[in-house]
């Protein structure tokens, strides 16, 4: 064979792959003339005149028409230096319909096509010598294969006349449906039905008072803040009639989020019911008494033509920043959406359309303009019917509705026992449950709908089969397309995980007075045949698969740690804020292990600054956020691009620096026990000292199990965990396993932090605040949201709820989570502020203005904020559970007296009678009479402080809750936090529960709630103590009968045979993360409460006018259902 002297002359890709795959073969692929024996060009850039002896190879591509797959044949032509057709390759189009598939398979075939071809010339000049024929399709460069990777089949979506259609303004299209379905019924709401004349006669009397107040100029922006009312939906008529931009207003919603979106959009009008507190700084409009009887309904609705691309509306968005984004929604946007949905779901005059959602959020536009265009009438539920699953589903089936859009979380505890009647049951927004999918696709058409506002409701569609995966995004809509691309932008193949880009018709004009957020996430992408397309990026991981768009997960820097999500980026922040370093980075390693890189310290710490970044971390990050190690470098690793080399990072070997001295195994035992726990931690053997916390080197509740469940195999026997959680190290463990007892449990910290001076001045009683106005603590938890309610209705004037913001999750946005979660939507926000705090720092992390109005304004404080964990030491559970107590105490008296009203448990009792019982009494000198573990102590350490201030003068109520249970009501609970009804899932998991002889507690939460705001603002020092368990009786067989009532089968069998049968657990049974509290004994948590002392709470329980909650089988069904419902059982 010759060594060839070859030129190749093009900048496609296929040609840069060929060039690759000849070098093995030993040619010169940098010859020159003469040298040059052979000449590859591939179409893309002018070829200088050759020379008489070289052979050329002119490869050009041919592209087919597209087939049954969606994508085209390809034909690859090799011409010579006269254009003669030397040979030809055809490639067929892969079944799966992807374009980037299609390419890499085209480039790979024409790559070992063309390297036969040269081999073949190599060992015969006359290799050349045959010709061949090709098809009569134009051809192009190679560079041609490159647009090829943007096709799929899922993208065939062309429908021109919908864009056709969405060239027609969508307010003419209203107008046309409200005069030709002059006389159908339009709205059903507050038992009205109200005509599609009298809707254009509302809208045209709003729009005679609004028109003079808009100005020349710039699109004008209109708020817009009423609840669902015939002016809301006239006003909105209105505002698009003007060529306005409406912006619809939750009233619900916290006045400083309202304002900053007006401000933000540009408002200039605000129309309400004339109560707005926020009217005075705009032009207000009170649209609640506009007379539209006498109004001509022949004026024009549309009183000027917008273009398409003029903007309609703005909806605002949770930013990451915690700051709301505003959407602007073009013409075209809404045009095009209502015109695809119609078609789409069949709607016609004769459709009655559910209109669920708030007109401030996205998935409204798919109740509302749609149905409105085609004369179909909207059935407007009441907010007590929208908060109750069954009152909802009776209206849907009284009132004949054939459609309705209803989110995952509200489908998944609608009763099912019955059909709803429904053609078109649409979801999406969140991933539906199994069962969900599998009960109602098999009675109606189930739509899973997906999209962000930015993408105008929805980019995908999938009518659901009764198997379907919840995660399938079905197709892309009519004239939209969606590309999934790596991180380089190029498309990939199927089954391969990207990053998922919208086009088409739907893509928004971007966030309003954001032309960095518009710009960083509205990516004009450069396509390879020159031409731009105008995407949005969504931040969702998603793959292409045979039955469509799957989702994955998110793009962002967040790893989950023991089920928590975990942004290294807010580590890296918390560390930056000590300036005890100048360059700080922050990596999470394959072992989810927290590493922390420093360089530069602060000099004036001579030496000292890495311990005290150290004791920083532990001060104010949360146990699950806590670095595993640190390492100080002499300067950080960058790249080329300037940013820190994350990788490089990730590379080095470090080593975690205990600050205690070390201290070796001294036995056999504990030697054993520490490879146990390397191999558990993935942490070397000699990194760990016997003496260090199990949980600071970074153990949890579930590695916790494993390690008991190895110890159990290893060494055939069980340990008793409350002794080990009072000191977890290596050698309480191998005391445990000996004879001799381990020492006595580490709570000298515990005791002198319950001596610690308080250095806190205490106001007299005349200086007391209003007790109609209240703090309260956690207000998103369980506990926390149900106080509030309770507060609301017991006659609260204002709620200052204090929450921690999280990443990309303001402390508005997790509050009203909560009240999503917890099913208190119907809060009365207008007495709620939600107030972004961190209770770990001084002054509870409130900014100055905030803590200022607090202090001197309002007259309560409940703290039932707390860190619940009860494997965790004190040490890790006291700035979470201690430090604020300081705080809380410290804002109660400062300005003006308040009644600080602290949520502790039972658990934390330490007062005991002579005959046995439990106390209801101030805390003891002595720690807990229970296990003294950290969460324990936390809590006994708060109640001995409080106590020292209540004998100085400060006004503390202390309530101690035992097992906090369903809603009374709608059976709502916390199971995933409830270390009972965990031990009692992964009871039935195994069809095996203990039988247990004792009077079990069972407090509903909205009960305990009502007690504590009932009791928030008094107090009298006899009685400021109370023990808050249910004291109703109630046998452990009866309320474990009830979940066999509910469906569930198992049988009842001694404590012994079932903890024979824990050994089977895995880690897919639910008990497994709470296994340690059982395979050696039931644990303090299944006490008989017969042995309470509670005159005090049963004296506040008759002063409330009430008796205890009877633990009544409703009860139990109620909260059976609920567990049923979020699919917990």
């Amino acid at each position: 064979m010759r060594r060839l002297g070859i030129r190749l002359v093009g900048t496609s890709t296929a040609l840069h792959e060929l060039t690759q795959a000849l070098e093995p073969y030993g040619h010169d692929l940098g010859a020159q003339e003469p040298a040059i024996d052979l000449l590859i060009e591939d179409g893309t850039q002018p070829v200088a005149q050759d020379s008489p002896g070289m052979v050329v190879m002119s490869l050009r591509l041919a592209i087919g028409p597209l087939s049954e797959c969606g994508l085209p044949a390809l034909q690859i032509r090799c011409y010579d230096r006269v254009s003669q057709l030397l040979a030809v390759l055809d490639v067929a189009p892969p079944a799966c319909g992807n374009g980037q598939q299609l390419r890499r398979q085209a480039v790979t075939q024409l790559v070992e096509w063309i390297v036969r071809q040269v081999s073949g010339f190599a060992r015969n000049p006359g290799h050349f010598a045959q010709r061949a024929s090709a098809s009569p399709l134009p051809e192009q460069s190679l560079q041609g294969l490159e647009g090829l990777a943007y096709l799929h089949r899922l993208n065939r979506t062309d429908e021109p006349a919908l864009l056709q259609k969405a060239r027609t303004p969508l307010v003419k299209q209203l107008e046309h449906s409200l005069r030709v379905f002059a006389d159908r019924p339009a709205l059903e709401i507050a038992g009205l039905s109200l005509s599609y004349r009298r809707l254009l006669r509302h809208s045209l009397a709003i729009q005679q008072v609004l028109r003079p107040l808009l100005g020349p100029g710039q699109v004008p922006v209109v708020g817009i803040c009423l609840g669902k009312s015939v002016e809301l939906y006239a006003s909105i008529l209105a505002i698009l009639g003007c060529g306005a931009v409406y912006l619809p207003l939750e009233p619900g919603h916290p006045l400083p989020r309202q304002r900053a979106m007006l401000e933000n959009a540009g408002a200039t009008v605000l129309l309400d019911d004339g109560q707005h507190p926020l009217r005075e700084h705009f032009t207000g409009v009170d649209v609640s008494g506009i007379d539209s009887r006498h109004m001509d309904e022949r004026c024009p609705l549309a009183l000027t033509l917008p273009s398409i691309d003029s903007a309609s509306m703005v909806l605002y968005t949770s930013g990451t920043t915690g700051q709301p984004k505003g959407v602007l929604l073009s013409q075209q946007n809404l045009a095009h959406f209502s015109a695809w949905y119609s078609q789409y779901v069949e709607l016609s005059e004769h459709s009655r359309v559910l209109q669920f959602s708030s007109l401030s959020f996205d998935s409204s536009l798919i109740d509302l303009f749609p149905a409105l265009s085609q004369g179909a009438t909207l059935i407007v539920p009441s907010e007590e019917q929208r908060r109750d699953p069954r009152q909802l589903v009776e209206l849907i089936r009284q009132r004949r509705i054939t459609h309705a859009f209803l989110p995952p979380a509200l489908l998944s505890l609608l009763p099912m026992d019955r059909p709803l009647g429904l053609e078109h049951l649409l979801t999406g927004g969140d991933i539906c449950e199994p069962h969900v999918i599998e009960q109602m696709a098999g009675q109606c058409a189930l739509h899973n709908l997906y999209g962000p506002t930015e993408a105008t409701v929805l980019v995908s569609s999938r009518r659901m089969r009764a198997d379907d995966s919840n995660l399938n995004l079905g197709m892309p809509i009519a004239n939209s397309q969606v590309l999934i691309l790596d991180e380089q932008r190029r498309p990939v193949e199927d089954q391969v995980v990207g990053e998922l880009y919208i086009a088409g018709p739907g893509v928004s004009l971007g966030y309003v007075s954001q032309p960095r957020q518009t710009a960083e996430h509205f990516v004009h992408l450069a396509l390879p045949d020159g031409r731009t397309l105008r995407t949005y990026r969504t931040g969702d991981m998603a793959k292409w698969t045979a039955e469509g768009i799957e989702l994955v997960g998110r793009q962002d820097q967040q790893v989950k740690i023991r089920g928590f999500r975990v942004e290294p980026q807010e580590i890296e922040q918390c560390l930056r804020a000590s300036q005890l370093f100048r360059q700080v980075a922050v990596v999470i390693n394959r072992e989810r292990r927290i590493l922390v890189f420093v360089a530069h310290a602060d000099p004036s710490y001579s030496g000292a600054a890495l311990a005290a970044l150290k004791q920083h971390a532990r001060q104010t990050l949360p146990d699950y956020m806590q670095p595993t190690v640190f390492t100080e470098l002499t300067s950080l690793p960058y790249g080329s691009n300037g940013k820190v080399d994350r990788q490089a990072l990730q590379a080095l070997v470090v080593q975690a620096v205990s600050d205690n001295p070390h201290c070796l195994p001294q036995t056999p035992v504990e030697a054993q026990l520490l490879d146990l726990w390397s191999e558990l931690l993935g942490l070397p053997v000699n990194e760990i000292s016997t003496d260090d916390s199990f949980f600071h080197l970074g153990g949890h509740s579930i590695l916790l199990s494993t390690m008991l469940l190895r110890i159990r195999e290893l060494y055939g026997r069980s340990l008793p965990l409350n002794r080990f959680i009072e000191a977890p190290t290596v050698q309480t463990l191998a005391a445990l396993m000996g004879d001799s007892a381990p020492g006595t449990a580490p709570t000298a910290r515990a005791i002198s932090d319950a001596l610690r001076p308080l250095d806190i001045p205490v106001l007299p009683g005349a200086r007391a605040g209003d007790r109609h106005k209240a703090i309260v603590t956690g207000a998103n938890s369980f506990l926390g949201i149900h106080i509030v309610e309770a507060l609301l209705v017991a006659g609260a004037t204002e709620v200052a709820c204090l929450v921690r913001e999280n990443p990309g999750q303001s402390a508005a946005i997790r509050f009203a989570d909560a009240m999503r979660e917890y099913r208190l939507e119907h809060l009365d926000l207008s007495r709620v502020r939600v107030y972004t705090a961190d209770l770990r720092q001084p002054r509870l992390g409130l900014e100055a203005q905030v803590y200022e109005r607090l202090a001197r304004q309002f007259g309560v404080l409940v703290h039932s904020a707390a860190h619940v964990n009860h494997v965790m030491d004190y040490a890790s559970l006291a700035k979470d559970n201690v430090e604020p107590v300081i705080e809380c105490l410290r804002l109660c008296e400062t300005h003006c007296k308040k009644v600080l009203n602290f949520v502790s448990t039972l658990s934390a009792s330490s007062s005991v009678g002579a005959d046995g019982q439990v106390l209801e009494a101030p805390a003891a000198s002595t720690p807990p009479l229970y296990i003294k573990n950290g969460y324990n102590l936390s809590k006994w350490v708060a109640e001995r402080l409080l106590g020292r201030a209540a004998g100085q003068g400060a006004w503390i109520n202390i309530y101690r809750p035992g097992n906090i249970s369903f809603n009374s009501h709608n059976g709502v609970c916390q199971p995933h936090k409830n270390r009972l009804l965990l031990m009692l899932k992964g009871s039935l998991q195994l069809g095996r529960v203990p039988r247990l002889g004792l009077n079990f507690d069972l407090m509903p939460v909205d009960f305990l709630a009502r007690f504590i705001a009932f009791h928030s603002g008094n107090y009298v020092a006899e009685r400021s103590v109370f023990n808050l368990h249910n004291p109703q009786p109630l046998r452990w067989e009866t309320y474990v009968e009830s979940f066999r009532q509910a469906g569930h089968a198992f049988e009842l069998v001694s404590v012994a045979d079932w903890q024979h049968h824990l050994r089977e657990v895995g880690r897919e049974n639910a008990l497994f993360g709470v296994l340690g509290f059982y395979l050696n004994g039931l644990g303090e948590d299944i006490g008989d409460i017969s042995m309470i002392r509670h005159e005090n709470a049963r004296h506040g329980v008759e002063q409330m006018g009430v008796q205890y909650p009877e633990k009544a089988p409703e009860l139990l069904r109620r909260g059976c259902q609920y567990l049923n419902a979020i699919g917990f059982l």
